[in-house]
């Protein structure tokens, strides 16, 4: 089992939170579990474990939706709190509350003042120092009422979760690693829209509806004297510490295959290019009565999809899955996780066809059940379908499948998964997808069985690189990027072996004079980026940041520019 150390300190606090009753909601995440002796009788709560594994990824970013006075900007400061050590007033002062008359400067920062009295104080390259706001400098990134912000406002936002970083006059600031919650109350006159490109920066979203009955009983019977008593603290353990162990952390084959099925199935249409298609769609002509669609049923998810997900769905949930997974005390990725988490990634991403919306809404109130959101509802009980499918597919496709895409298979089973595909034209996925790409397997598969083996026998670095060369050329092959990692972890693992390992501890204040050094260092943003075949060849750097100190550990050839730029700082 994961080492849950920290991970059973923050469910002590999140249960001395609730116990004060300074946040409480008792909604259930479904399908999630937790896998330790020490929690086994513990509930998944939904709302807190969502903004407690939006807080342990990287970049992680939330958006809570519900009603005035549900606890959505009270539970993001204390987890504030908790994973920052930070106090109440710390992070109230880097809140950006939004509203219609938020301009640049009271967003992002304003011109040193001085400067501008002073002539005489301006940099020698006649830039004006800007002076940052709090809510730019912090790592700790609240959004109050969003959907008050103007498109203008929405804009420089975009700019920061995109590319994680803030522009204002002539200066740029990089953020680096943030945790963002934005809260978005019901519509009214000072509402504006936000549009699908900025929601989609938001990987989780979460509608919080109003205490339960039960929960009432014990809400304004807490003083602020006991808030005031209540510790927040971790004790000692840093954020980078566990963002680390959550980075970390596996993945099932099952899990990422699953994660890849849903996307697939969120575009998958038999007539047409749902992402590149305006006029016509499952609502206007596409699925309609008498459109004559063989897909048109209830058991297939594409008729209910108008549009598709982004890749950078992908993405998240194969960030966030690890983070649900680590909280629950798994040391692997499994697909329950994936299927638990899904809906509250995607139904804010993606429009569901209305005509779905209104039947699926009509259901539930036939069968007395009760609506929390009509997207989020739509969309559970797509990935439900979605999931349904998966698992046939998995124990009579998918298993091969990956063989086939490995090179793990005969030739003769691969024509045997072939025929099998082509007689099951009432899956979409395997009929679009899957098949399509076996075919195109098939006719370079005996070059692609030669290259594993070669790959499998090389050991001299000139002729893995050899090998890495030519692969960049063969455009027929599909699975060529996943051949080419194979060469360069492989040339990696043999030169850093010849090597010590070097450790070098540097206060963050001075890595201004590293930013010379062409190499992606991960979780600084300061740094250029190099591509990894170039870069594996030669070194091997980890760096793990706790508060303001940088602990770089190096493995490689000595007067390299890196090697050299470290021990400089380290003098």
């Amino acid at each position: 089992m994961y080492n849950i150390s920290n991970q059973s300190k923050i469910i002590d606090i999140l249960d001395d939170i609730r116990n004060h009753n300074l946040y409480v909601h008792n909604d259930i995440l479904e399908f999630a579990e937790f896998d330790s002796d020490e929690f086994s009788d513990r509930p998944v709560y939904l709302v807190e474990t969502l903004a407690t594994i939006n807080s342990i990824v990287k970049n992680g970013a939330m958006l809570l939706y519900g009603g005035h006075g549900g606890g959505k900007t009270t539970l993001s400061k204390y987890l504030g709190q908790v994973f920052l050590n930070k106090s109440e007033y710390q992070i109230e002062k880097a809140i950006l509350r939004g509203h219609q008359q938020l301009t640049e400067e009271k967003m992002l920062g304003s011109l040193n003042f001085k400067q501008i009295l002073s002539p005489d104080l301006i940099p020698e390259d006649g830039d004006i120092d800007v002076k940052w706001n709090e809510f730019v400098k912090s790592e700790w990134k609240i959004i109050d009422e969003i959907n008050r912000l103007t498109p203008y406002a929405q804009n420089i936002l975009l700019s920061l979760l995109a590319e994680g970083v803030v522009k204002y006059q002539n200066q740029t600031y990089p953020i680096g690693d943030f945790t963002v919650f934005a809260t978005m109350n019901p519509p009214d006159e000072g509402n504006v829209i936000l549009p699908p490109p900025f929601m989609d920066r938001f990987a989780l979203a979460l509608p919080i509806t109003m205490p339960d009955h039960s929960t009432l009983q014990t809400i304004g019977k807490t003083d602020d004297s006991q808030k005031n008593d209540f510790s927040f603290s971790l004790g000692g353990v840093a954020l980078n510490e566990i963002k680390d162990e959550v980075s970390k952390l596996k993945y099932d084959p099952e899990a990422e295959e699953f994660i890849n099925t849903i996307v697939s199935e969120y575009r998958l249409c038999d007539r047409i290019v749902k992402e590149a298609s305006d006029s016509i769609t499952v609502d206007k002509g596409l699925c309609t009565n008498g459109s004559e669609c063989r897909y048109l049923t209830t058991e297939l998810p594409c008729s209910k999809i108008e549009h598709p997900l982004s890749v950078r769905v992908k993405q998240d949930l194969y960030k966030y899955g690890k983070a649900l997974a680590w909280f629950l005390g798994y040391d692997t990725v499994k697909v329950i996780h994936i299927n638990a988490l899904a809906p509250y990634m995607i139904w804010h991403r993606s429009k569901l066809s209305e005509r779905y919306i209104r039947n699926n809404l009509k259901e539930y109130f036939n069968n007395n059940k009760f609506s929390v959101n009509a997207n989020l509802d739509g969309t559970k009980e797509i990935v439900s379908l979605i999931f349904n499918k998966f698992e046939h597919r998995m124990k009579n496709f998918l298993i091969d499948y990956k063989k086939a895409m490995n090179a793990d298979l005969h030739i003769d089973e691969l024509e045997q998964l072939i025929d099998k595909c082509s007689g099951y034209d009432e899956d979409l996925m395997i009929i679009k997808e899957i098949h399509p790409e076996l075919v195109k397997l098939k006719k370079v598969y005996t070059k692609v069985i030669d290259y594993k083996k070669a790959i499998k026998e090389a050991y001299d670095p000139r002729v893995l690189m050899d090998l890495h060369g030519k692969l960049k050329r063969e455009y027929s092959i599909q699975i060529r990027q996943q051949l080419s990692k194979e060469i360069e972890t492989k040339i990696r693992k043999n030169k850093i072996t010849k090597f010590d390992k070097q450790r070098f501890k540097i206060v963050i204040s001075d890595i201004i004079d590293l930013k010379s050094v062409k190499i992606e260092i991960k979780g600084l943003k300061d740094f250029k980026k190099e591509p990894l075949s170039s870069l594996i060849t030669e070194y091997d750097l980890t760096v793990m940041k706790i508060d303001n100190i940088l602990y770089f550990e190096y493995q490689g050839p000595e007067n390299t520019q890196l090697i050299n730029e470290l021990k400089k700082l380290t003098k």
